[in-house]
Formats: C-alpha cells, sequence, structure tokens
C-alpha cells in the first residue's frame, strides 16, 4: 500500500528542515503569506494548462496543487484528510433524498434543501485546535 499525500508531503518537509505542525494553528503572517503565494502559483499554472494541455502537463500541475495544498495544510498543523472528509461528507448532502441532482446551467451542482455545510471548526477542534488562541 502506498503511502498517502499527507505522508509524502510530512516526509518532504521533514528532510528539508520545512515547517509542520502537530496542532492547528495560526502561522507568522510572512509564513502564511508564502504559502498563499505558493498555492497562487501552482493554481496558474494549472490555469494555464487546462485548456490547452498536454495532458501529461495538467496532470502533473494538479499534482503540484495538491502537493502544497497538503504542505500549507502541515505548516498549519491541521489535518486535510479529516477536512476533506468532512467536506464530503457535505458535499453529498447536496443529493436530494430522491437522489435528484440540482444544476446551473454550466453543470455544477447546487446546495439543495437538504444540504448541510461542513463543520470544519469541529474537525479542527477534534485536531486539537482552540479557536481562542488562533
Amino acid at each position: 500500500m502506498s503511502a498517502s499525500p499527507a505522508d509524502l508531503v510530512r516526509a518532504f518537509h521533514r528532510a528539508f528542515g520545512l515547517d509542520a505542525r502537530d496542532v492547528p494553528s495560526q502561522v507568522p503572517p510572512e509564513l502564511a503569506a508564502q504559502r498563499g503565494e505558493l498555492l497562487a502559483e501552482e493554481a496558474a499554472e494549472v490555469a494555464e494548462v487546462s485548456v490547452a494541455g498536454p495532458l501529461d502537463r495538467l496532470a502533473h500541475e494538479l499534482a503540484d496543487v495538491v502537493y502544497v495544498a497538503y504542505g500549507t495544510a502541515l505548516v498549519h498543523g491541521i489535518d486535510l484528510d479529516a477536512v476533506i472528509a468532512e467536506v464530503h461528507r457535505s458535499n453529498m448532502t447536496k443529493l436530494g433524498p430522491d437522489g435528484r441532482v440540482t444544476r446551473r446551467a454550466d453543470g455544477k451542482v447546487l446546495k439543495g434543501d437538504h444540504y448541510r455545510a461542513p463543520d470544519v471548526a469541529a474537525v479542527l477542534r477534534r485536531q486539537g485546535w482552540n479557536p481562542d488562541s488562533g
């Protein structure tokens, strides 16, 4: 069985002496800004190749976005897998009890009456986050 993205990125951060926290917390503004810039760079690269390809480059850029996102979560001490699971739980409530899906004209799945927002704060509290400390 292969390692999860979180495990792989943690190994990278440890090998290169990069920040990693075990409990969700705020980071210094300079570090937060750096992580935001890295994410923006990677997202821009995805946008650039998503239409024109080639597919192998798109796959690479998508992987880079995920890698940097997991790294940013690690820097903040966030178990991103748990947050993704909570967002997934919430997204699945967009499906109506009759199994029907409501879509916007461009195909985006919309929230229906049965939608329940994710409780990301609860996930972070289970990870040790104290909202009063940042």
